[in-house]
């Protein structure tokens, strides 16, 4: 399997969001990947500007990032024709990796828009170069920029950055660098396209902790009322473990929980419910094993939630 490194540069509405294009907020302009092998050693280089057909002035900040200007991109490739050379590039047995996590929505959300038939594999793995970093070299939790990781790991900054090309050449050489096999389990998914039902909803083992993606619903509501998502499942044993604290919200979008597990001890849950593009509200679930201070933790969370509550419920019957 090769390694696809990919970078994009986007534009976005000169006019602010209240006069975008709601189907395509940002707009690719610059595609730049270089292919690895199985070993990260080089195999190839891609490179497209493409001619912008929503916006055709850049925003300011675009302006200021990045090294091209309108001019240069009008001369660019039509973003199909672009598009399909880079997938036929590709080829068929590959994984993408970026440096974040944002590239390869924005990849299908144009597809989509501009009626590119990219059939990517659902689920939709792949490599965020930026938290594999983390892994390797920090807390895991972190993120930093791009540039600061060149710096990090001495690498000779030879080109700009914010550039496609120049950038995709830039993670390829700390995806060289690091110690990638050491965090190689810990692959992510895109999850821009979501099960369309039951049997394609999937979970991802990584060992320490399991990720859930659910399909979608018509009904924020619906999403927690659904017992299958609730569950506590122990990931490692697959045995069903008690709750101790039953799922509460954090913040209206993410919700708690902790379980206990005959065999492997505490796990904590956490729930965030999203939303696709085509407004179907989903869940995200991650159970990851913890001990008691971890339980400990989350009750703290679930008291501070109630403390919350109670002060807003307290500042409504005053008004009243």
């Amino acid at each position: 399997m090769n390694y696809i490194v990919l970078d994009l540069e986007w534009n976005q509405c000169p006019d602010g969001k209240e006069k975008e294009n709601k189907e395509l907020p940002f707009e690719i302009i610059e595609i730049g990947a270089i292919k690895l092998d199985e070993n990260r050693r080089y195999i190839d280089t891609f490179h497209r500007l493409i001619a912008p057909q929503v916006y055709q002035v850049l925003h300011h900040v675009t302006r200021e990032l990045i090294q091209t200007t309108m001019d240069d991109l009008k001369k660019g490739e039509n973003y199909v024709t672009a598009m399909e050379s880079f997938l036929n590039w590709c080829k068929e047995d590959y994984i993408f990796c970026t440096w974040g996590s944002m590239d390869l929505t924005e990849l299908q959300r144009n597809n989509r828009f501009f009626g590119v038939c990219d059939n990517f594999p659902q689920p939709f793995i792949y490599y965020d170069l930026q938290k594999s970093y983390s892994l390797c070299y920090d807390d895991g939790k972190s993120r930093i920029s791009l540039e600061t990781a060149i710096e990090e790991m001495q690498i000779e900054k030879d080109n700009s950055f914010h550039s496609a090309l120049f950038d995709a050449q830039y993670t390829a050489k700390i995806m060289q660098k690091m110690d990638f096999d050491k965090v190689k389990t810990y692959s992510s998914v895109d999850t821009y396209v979501i099960p369309k039902n039951r049997k394609e909803e999937f979970t991802i083992n990584y060992g320490t902790y399991s990720k859930f993606v659910s399909k979608g619903y018509d009904d924020r509501d619906d999403v927690l009322r659904d017992g299958y998502i609730l569950s506590s499942e122990c990931y490692l044993c697959k045995k069903n473990a008690k709750k101790k604290i039953k799922w509460f919200s954090g913040n209206q979008k993410t919700y708690y929980c902790v379980a206990k597990c005959d065999t492997h001890g505490y796990l904590k849950g956490r729930i965030k419910i999203k939303k696709t593009d085509d407004d179907k509200y989903y869940a995200v679930k991650i159970m990851k094993i913890t001990d008691s201070d971890g339980a400990a933790a989350v009750r703290e969370k679930q008291a501070a939630a109630r403390e919350k509550r109670r002060e807003r419920r307290h500042k409504v019957k005053l008004r009243s």
